[in-house]
C-alpha cells in the first residue's frame, strides 16, 4: 500500500506543479504569476531533467545510502517542446534488493509560485492525510520543500523552474539521505 500512496502522492505533485498557477494578474487578464513561454528555452545544462540518472549517478546515490546501486533504470521520460515540462525518473536497485527513486522535473515557464506550491502542498497533505500520514516542512531547502515519512519521500522545488521528488528506502535516516540528496541536485 505504501507504493500505491508514494505513486498517489507523485502524481498529484506532478500533475499540481505543472499546471497550477497562482492567479495573480495584471489588469489586462494575464497571469503575472507565471513567465511567459519561450519556445526557444531550453533546461540549463545542470539539470537534465530527462536523465534523473545522471542528475544523481551510481556512486553518488551508493555514497548516500550507505550501499551498492547495482542498476539504475530511467523511465518517464519526457523531452520538452519548449511550452512543456522536461521530466524523467531514475530507480536505483540497491544491493539489499530495496530501491531509491529520484524524479526531476524542469519548467519553461519559471512555475515554481506560491500558488503551485501550496497546491502541491495542499493535494500532498490531503492524500497522506487519508492514510494517517503527514507532512512536514523542511526548512532552509531549496524554494520550499517538504517531507512525507509515510512514504520516505521529499518534494522540493528548487528556484523558479526546478522540481524533484526523492523517494528513499525505508531507513531511520532517510529523510537525512533524501536532504543530502536534495543539496546535491542544488536546493
Amino acid at each position: 500500500m505504501t507504493r500505491s500512496i508514494a505513486l498517489t502522492a507523485l502524481a498529484t505533485s506532478l500533475l499540481l506543479a505543472a499546471c497550477s498557477r497562482e492567479p495573480a494578474g495584471d489588469g489586462n487578464g494575464q497571469d503575472a504569476s507565471v513567465t511567459a513561454v519561450d519556445a526557444n528555452k531550453t533546461p540549463p545544462r545542470d539539470w537534465n531533467a530527462v536523465d534523473a540518472c545522471g542528475g544523481v549517478d551510481k556512486a553518488a546515490m551508493a555514497a548516500v545510502v550507505g550501499q551498492q546501486v547495482t542498476e539504475t533504470r530511467l523511465g518517464n521520460v519526457h523531452e520538452s517542446d519548449g511550452t512543456t515540462s522536461a521530466t524523467s525518473e531514475c530507480t536505483y536497485v540497491l544491493a539489499d534488493g530495496g530501491t531509491a527513486i529520484l524524479m526531476l522535473r524542469w519548467s519553461p515557464i519559471a512555475d515554481n509560485n506560491e500558488g503551485s506550491i501550496n497546491a502541491a502542498r495542499s493535494a500532498l497533505e490531503q492524500t497522506l492525510k487519508g492514510f494517517g500520514g503527514k507532512l512536514e516542512t523542511v526548512d532552509s531547502l531549496g524554494k520550499a520543500a517538504f517531507w512525507a515519512g509515510m512514504t520516505k519521500s521529499l518534494n522540493v522545488f528548487i528556484a523558479e523552474d526546478k522540481f524533484a521528488i526523492i523517494t528513499m528506502p525505508p531507513s531511520a535516516n532517510a529523510k537525512d539521505q533524501a536532504v543530502a540528496l536534495a543539496r546535491k541536485l542544488g536546493a
